[in-house]
């Protein structure tokens, strides 16, 4: 298939997907018992006034299906998903403030974890049964296994607490003025290393597995048995050949990770209490801002799936088989 059919294909295959993932989250609240704006009727806290405005800015005494296609049309013509009850600000500009923080944690550390750990499970592969091989599994094992709450906290309690190398919470230093550009970031990296640290160490591991086991498959074909007996230096049998034959499945993981991620970094972002999407879901299902809830499940899902289709589209670009399937 052309290059350019098969990104289409996937386009329009993903568009499908995202509109059954906005119908869900816009039907299934308004399903449940006391509805979705239970807290906004109840809530003695809310001024009889907005009530009374977000109830006709949402449409509740109109039909579901009128409603639904008035959300439809506010978020595809004006990009409104509806104002936040606890924040009072429209929807998309809170979400819009945190996403960034979000993207930059997670793709970040899941391209860093991605390159480590297909290199490094590559050299395992060549050393399969060796020191280096068994030790490094065994790692893997390990951080696999630990949930990643207990890792973000070990890590937080020791270097921040105890040794007071690192920030304990934020992104970065509340009200500091900052004399250039260059000791913002300087700043926001300090804040963000720990985070970036445990996400990376838990992702790794997955990459480093996958890609030993690939290798190790691919190690014992016959093409590589004869690029080695034409006297082909070792380091280019590994990352030349037997990289190439084992790149296609592997960015499918990242793909598949880009996407797990921004929902996945709830848990990170909470406990060191970053300003990110996972935090902001985090927070408005306690207070059961459904707006909230609701834009955060859309927006998620439409980065997700952008990040999956540009990854796959990198896939097939790099090995043309890919567009087969």
């Amino acid at each position: 298939m052309h290059l350019r059919a098969y990104i289409l294909r996937k386009v329009l295959s993903r568009f499908f997907v995202f509109m059954v993932v906005l119908t869900v989250a816009f039907v299934m609240p308004r399903l449940m018992p006391g509805g979705a704006f239970a807290y906004l009727i109840e809530n003695p806290n809310i001024s009889p006034e907005f009530r009374e405005a977000l109830i006709r800015q949402f449409g509740l005494d109109k039909p579901i299906v009128e409603q639904y296609v008035l959300f439809l049309r506010e978020f595809f013509m004006e990009g409104n998903l509806g104002v936040s009850f606890y924040y009072r600000k429209p929807v998309m500009d809170v979400i819009m403030k945190a996403l960034p923080w979000t993207l930059l944690l997670t793709t970040s550390s899941i391209l860093l974890s991605a390159l480590i750990g297909i290199l490094v499970g590559i050299l395992m592969a060549s050393k399969r049964g060796g020191v280096l091989d068994r030790t490094l599994f065994n790692a893997s094992m390990f951080f696999s296994s630990m949930p990643a709450f207990w890792l973000a906290l070990l890590l937080l309690t020791f270097f921040g607490y105890q040794l007071g190398l690192f920030p304990l919470y934020g992104a970065y230093t509340y009200g500091r003025i900052y004399a250039s550009t260059l000791e913002y970031v300087a700043d926001v990296a300090h804040h963000l290393f720990l985070p970036f640290v445990t996400l990376t160490v838990l992702i790794t591991s997955a990459y480093l597995v996958l890609s030993r086991n690939l290798a190790i498959n691919v190690l014992s074909e016959d093409f590589i048995m004869a690029v080695r007996a034409k006297g082909l230096p070792e380091r280019l049998v590994l990352f030349r050949h037997a990289l190439r034959t084992i790149l296609a499945p592997l960015l499918s993981l990242v793909s598949i990770d880009l996407g797990y991620s921004i929902g996945g970094a709830l848990i990170i972002e909470t406990v060191f209490s970053l300003p990110g999407v996972g935090k902001l879901m985090y927070d408005a299902i306690l207070m059961q801002d459904y707006p909230m809830i609701l834009g955060v499940v859309i927006i998620t899902s439409a980065v997700t799936l952008l990040l999956v289709t540009l990854a796959e589209a990198v896939a097939a670009v790099i090995d043309p088989r890919v567009r087969l399937t």
